[in-house]
């Protein structure tokens, strides 16, 4: 029994000096390349706490988001980090877009047996706490991410039907896809009045949508 409790104690005090090494270091998402990512499911890696300058200027235009060297990749992503119920982040990397310089991240909901947003950890961790850091190049970010619920607003942004659609073996198309829009707003800036606009203010009211 006294061997059990040394173990134990071992794994936790090897457990929390891990956890403190990677919170001074960081722990960056995995980068899959398109046909990585087929291969493995369309799941890459998730990451932990994000190392960076963080920048306290506000940003009026986030079109340099596209203009971030990416060097021996093939696909523009950012990492998103979001805050989870036990105080231990979790980060992944996904594909942000511009439009008239406003930052958009988008998620794409694959698994439409389970409901928006809880069908990935990290939208579920944003529909429960919308504050987020967001890397760009060695930068970071302090936002908020507010859901774009309005499925026209949605479909304006992405120049397309967010749904994607296959024919079934009953010959009737089912949808098995749907891309999420999320827009992003700074964080503890003056010009922001402190926080982000709220949802009604930017004409966004964040809802669980399938």
């Amino acid at each position: 029994m006294k061997k059990l409790k040394v173990g134990v104690i071992l794994i936790l005090v090897i457990l929390a000096a891990t956890l403190l090494t990677l919170r001074s270091t960081g722990l960056e998402p995995e980068y899959l390349d398109l046909n990585q990512l087929r291969a493995h499911h369309m799941i890459a890696r998730p990451g932990l706490w994000l190392k960076g300058e963080v920048v306290t200027a506000p940003v009026t235009d986030w079109s340099f988001v596209n203009e971030v060297p990416h060097p021996g990749r093939s696909i523009n992503t950012v990492l998103v980090e979001t805050r989870t119920p036990y105080f231990i982040p979790h980060s992944v990397r996904t594909m942000p877009f511009v439009r008239n310089g406003v930052l958009y991240i988008r998620s794409h909901q694959d698994r439409m047996d389970l409901a928006f947003p809880h069908d990935k950890s990290w939208t579920d961790n944003v529909a429960r706490d919308p504050r987020v850091r967001i890397k760009i190049g060695d930068k970071l970010y302090e936002a908020t991410m507010v859901l774009v619920a309005d499925r026209a607003q949605a479909i304006a942004l992405l120049g397309r039907n967010p749904e994607v659609r296959e024919t079934g073996p009953d010959g009737q198309e089912h949808v098995v896809g749907y891309d999420h829009v999320f827009r992003v707003f700074q964080r503890n800036i003056p010009e922001h009045g402190g926080d982000q606009p709220s949802p009604s203010v930017a004409g966004l009211v964040p809802e669980n949508k399938s």
